[in-house]
């Protein structure tokens, strides 16, 4: 029988601010995804999770030893049992995709990651969860995918504990990343995509996948449909240069896509700066290297999806369903060394201070290196691939949000000198082409909410305000009292909508 645990609310851990959060910028698709979520995670059932888990356990029973925690894409439910059938499978994850927060498919995603799970435990020493069990299936059923992994008894950590390491923690810390780098370093591959199993071994047969990727697809920016023009009649790439070209394809195609209100001048700022970016990317990308090697990246490789002992040595590293094979240039160090959030990386100041860490983190990688494969492979594309800010023009490659903020305080900075004839350049730059004229027209046009976006996005609101409140309501044995913070909640939603409308 299920433990009463699981009926408080799933822990939602946050994004820390060293990372570049992923978050909707059309409202009517995030309140349309949250709904159909919070209805997905609402038909999971206590007692059909614990039945799941005691399938794979010998029809042993379990109870939850921890409320369930759900992240951005998953649900993870922790069932312990009162026999073991190893050493250490006791206490269990049963770990389920948010099928409505995934725009290529539960199962797809799932695969490549199973997969990815199984090659870095058989060909690196890199600490991940055991896999006990999985299933792929895009059926409707809340637990039709599902992947079963051992629990890993670790700690997080926040970026208030990075700061506060001393420096033989941050030792112990990087020797631990340059441990788990240098390994995925070597692992290569003929072309671009994500990996699967078949008979034959593990090979790249998929395209490549991304949160950012996911997230305008979700958003209806189609940029599936530029990468078949890009992958053709294949399922992977096998040039350096195309991906790059791909990449700022789908980065115009989001931007004119976009459903964001922006002003006149905005929208002539942000495609400028697209257009420097182009230009600065496209030197950066280094042709003697188009044809690989290909690397496989973790692909969110943050402090959060990482556990830790008390000696500051990772101990698991955990999620890896955005994993992918990418050109070495994509291959980056942590961005989060400094605790920086990644935007702020993008200037002069805060890009030197990120250095002063990496190169600490980068010694110890050199030594790691020597010691174990008597060559300098990473340390020296690192040494290469740090200067002009170059992890950062990657980054934004693969988050195209990021692309306006470095290019308007890096490139600005670096190549044109600053910002003081920033007006006159983009003033310039429009009139070259009056298409672009038209073209922001119209964007800003789509950014303007119709009537009817609006209703919906009221409706939407309302529906989960009154889904809260029945919850809430049902936790509780004694009537509730309405709080002033619920009688401003409604007043402001009503407000908002009432005057936009």
């Amino acid at each position: 029988m299920a433990s009463s645990v699981l009926h408080s609310e799933p822990e939602i851990p946050q994004r820390p601010p060293g990372s570049l959060k992923q978050s909707f910028r059309d409202p009517l698709v995030q309140a349309r995804v949250h709904r159909d979520r919070d209805q997905f995670i609402a038909s999971i059932r206590d007692e059909d999770v614990c039945s799941l888990a005691a399938s794979y356990h010998n029809g042993d029973a379990c109870e939850f030893f921890k409320p369930p925690i759900r992240g951005s894409y998953n649900i993870c439910y922790f069932v312990q049992f009162q026999t073991l059938i190893d050493g250490a499978g006791d206490r269990w994850v049963v770990r389920v995709p948010l099928a409505p927060c995934l725009a290529f498919g539960s199962s797809s995603k799932l695969e490549s990651e199973v997969a990815t799970m199984q090659l870095i435990a058989e060909k690196t020493t890199i600490p991940i969860p055991k896999i006990h069990a999985y299933a792929l299936s895009d059926d409707t059923g809340p637990l039709s995918s599902f992947l079963i992994l051992q629990y890993i008894e670790g700690r997080k950590l926040t970026h208030t504990d990075l700061r506060g390491l001393s420096d033989e923690q941050c030792t112990r810390l990087h020797t631990s990343l340059a441990r788990i780098h240098a390994q995925l370093r070597r692992l290569e591959f003929p072309s671009i995509g994500c990996l699967t199993r078949g008979s034959g071994g593990f090979k790249v047969c998929k395209r490549t996948v991304s949160i950012d990727l996911n997230m305008q697809e979700l958003e209806g920016l189609a940029p599936r449909c530029i990468q078949s023009r890009y992958y053709g009649s294949g399922s992977t790439l096998t040039s350096a240069t195309e991906y790059v070209a791909m990449l700022l394809e789908i980065a115009d195609n989001a931007f004119a896509g976009d459903r964001s209100p922006i002003s006149q001048e905005e929208g002539e700022d942000q495609l400028y700066h697209l257009h420097i970016f182009r230009q600065y990317a496209s030197r950066w990308a280094n042709n003697n290297l188009d044809n690989g090697p290909f690397v496989l990246v973790h692909g969110d490789l943050e402090l959060f999806n990482l556990l830790f002992d008390d000696n500051m040595d990772i101990v698991s590293v955990l999620d890896w369903e955005w994993s992918r094979v990418v050109p070495c240039q994509f291959f980056m160090p942590p961005l989060w060394l400094n605790s920086t959030p990644i935007e702020d990386l993008s200037y002069g100041y805060q890009y030197k201070d990120f250095l002063t860490h990496f190169d600490k983190f980068l010694a110890v990688l050199r030594v790691i290196e020597q010691e174990q494969y008597g060559n300098e492979i990473l340390t020296k594309e690192w040494e290469t691939g740090k200067q002009k800010s170059g992890f950062m023009v990657a980054n934004a490659l693969e988050n195209w949000t990021a692309i306006d903020w470095f290019a308007s305080r890096w490139i600005n900075s670096r190549v044109y000198g600053g910002k003081e004839d920033l007006r006159s350049r983009i003033k310039a730059f429009m009139q070259a082409d009056l298409t672009r004229q038209v073209f922001i027209q119209r964007r800003v046009d789509r950014g303007i909410p119709s009537e009817s976006d609006c209703k919906r996005i009221y409706d939407s609101v309302q529906e989960g305000l009154t889904r809260l409140w029945k919850n809430l309501i049902s936790c509780y044995p004694r009537p509730l009292p309405l709080t002033m913070g619920s009688i401003l909640l409604f007043a402001g939603v009503s407000l908002l909508f009432r005057r936009r409308r």
